[in-house]
Formats: structure tokens, sequence, C-alpha cells
């Protein structure tokens, strides 16, 4: 079947700057494949989508908010020869239901991953602002540092973001440190591509969120590089590990661990929670290199926990 010019274009364009039902129609167009055909290739996956969720999904009545629904949002992507989590990213967290409604709190979604939850929505609620649900991480690279007593100094971020929405302007960083760890020990900076804006540290917990500014906002399909770094100061506090969370799916992640002589860990591991609401769990070994660095590295990174733990003896 011919498809006319104008209609690969106009995928291209919505799936940079949606919505995402006109995205999903434009790209059932250009296939050419007919509702019941792109329903039949999901069923040969194993994934079971009924023809009226589809129309619904298509026409904008609805949209996909359940992890079965994701899951047939990423298959449809493949079926439809479009890039991984393009149509997935145009969707935007989901909209509270129950008593989200009434607390209105999507940064608690944090504090389902990460300790302490409570203290860490506290935190980061007072600075969530529209940008938050207009990005999304293309990339990230995470480089921490442990001292000669082992405890954790700094963790070096570098991401590139991309905007799927509205004109964002801003970075919300967070970081929640070891149980122990004043809360003016922290700090925050702005390292390449970006100003320091307002920092927020819980007045009793280890917690600290940061907003990073851009010089300019940004068009949906544009992307961002921008690096920053959370300090901690000599605080005696032992890390035993160093975890990142992500409630947006991540193309491409990288941790580095750097340990400093002369206390070196007696065994290394990897951590992941792979979901907001599953446990973490305990991974494969992993190898201290010479240089004194740990690394792991995941691509297709899905909304959980990644981490690396460690043993002092």
């Amino acid at each position: 079947m011919a498809v006319p010019p104008d209609v690969g274009h106009e995928v291209e364009v919505l799936l940079h700057s949606g919505p995402f039902h006109a995205a999903l129609r434009a790209a059932i167009e250009r296939s050419g494949l007919t509702l019941e055909r792109l329903r039949d290739r999901l069923d040969r996956r194993g994934i079971h989508v009924s023809l009226s969720t589809l129309s619904y999904w298509r026409l904008g009545r609805s949209r996909p908010e359940r992890a079965d629904s994701l899951r047939a949002v990423q298959a449809i992507e493949t079926i439809l020869g479009l890039p991984r989590h393009s149509l997935e990213a145009l969707l935007g967290p989901p909209r509270p239901r129950g008593r989200w409604v009434t607390e209105q709190r999507q940064p608690r979604r944090y504090g389902r991953m990460l300790e302490p939850a409570q203290s860490l929505a506290e935190t980061v609620e007072a600075l969530v602002g529209p940008s938050d649900s207009d990005l999304r991480l293309w990339s990230q690279d995470d480089a921490a540092t442990v001292d000669g007593h082992g405890a954790l100094r700094s963790i070096h971020t570098r991401q590139v973001l991309r905007a799927v929405a509205g004109h964002p302007d801003r970075y919300l960083a967070v970081y929640c440190a070891d149980d122990g760890t004043p809360p003016e020990a922290l700090g925050a900076e702005a390292v390449r591509n970006c100003r320091l804006g307002r920092v927020r540290r819980h007045p009793r917990a280890p917690v600290i969120a940061a907003e990073l500014l851009f010089d300019h906002t940004l068009r949906a399909g544009q992307t961002h590089l921008l690096e920053y770094r959370f300090t901690i100061a000599e605080t005696g506090a032992v890390a035993h590990d160093h975890r990142r969370a992500f409630r947006y799916p991540v193309g491409a992640y990288v941790m580095s661990v750097q340990f400093t002589e002369p206390r070196l860990p007696v065994r290394c591991y990897a951590l992941a929670q792979p979901g907001v609401d599953a446990a973490l769990v305990r991974g494969e070994e992993l190898a201290l290199a010479p240089g004194r660095v740990l690394h792991l590295t995941a691509k297709d990174v899905q909304p959980g926990v990644l981490g690396i733990g460690w043993d002092w003896s």
C-alpha cells in the first residue's frame, strides 16, 4: 500500500510533539495496517488487547497506563517500525486516581523506590513544576566516588534529556544519602550546561533536591546535555551501596563507583528493583578493576532501581 509522503512526515512531527493518540493514529495509517491486523500482530506476541481498546487509544478516548498496556505500546512501536520508547514517551505520568487525586503527589513515585520515602516526597514536591512531566532521560551516566574510609563523597552525573511536551526549562535532580548523614552535609553543583536554581534539603533526613536551570527552553523533540554533581561532606557514615531510581524508561545507563585505598570492598554485586512495587534483589557479582572502579551498564531501562552494592568484610 502506497503511503503519501505527507503522512510519513506527519508521523515524525507527532512523535516529537504529541499528543499520543494523534501519533498512534498517524503511525498506524502510515503502516497500512488495520486495527484488526495490529491486534493480530500483538496476539502473536502474546499480548492481548481488544479492538475497542486500540480504537479508544487511537481516538484519544483513553490511554495506556497499566503495566500490560505499556507492554502493548512497546510492542506496537516495534510492529509499526517506530523508535523505541517514542510512543511511550508521549504518555507522560499516569493520571492520578483514587486517593492520589486529592493528594496530587506524583513525586511520591520516587518514595516508593527509595528511602526515606516520606522525607523524599516532602522534599521533592515543593520544587516539582510543569517541566517535570515534559522531560525524559535519553541517557545517563553516574560516577560515584568512595573515600578511603568507605564513605560516599560525590556523585557526578551526565545526562541527555529529551523534551516530550511543553517548553521545559529546568530539571529536578534528587539525591538520598546514607542513614546518619546530616542534611547540611549534602551539596549540589551545576557543572555544565545548566545553572543551579532552588535547592531544598529535608530538615531532618539526608535528602536533597536541586533545580538545574537551562539557558533556554526546549521545544518538543529537542535534547539537552547537562552535568551536575552531588557532594557529601566527611561525616563518618560508611556506604554499602549506591542506587539510582528511574520513574520513566531510559535508553542507556552507566553507573560506576570509584573506591579509594586503603579501604576496598571484598565483594561487589549488582542491585536491581524491576518495578516500582518490586523488592530490591541482588544480582551478579561485579569485578573490581585494577583502577579500583566498578561499573554496570543497562539498555532500555524500565521504571525501577539499578545500583551497585558491596561488602567490606
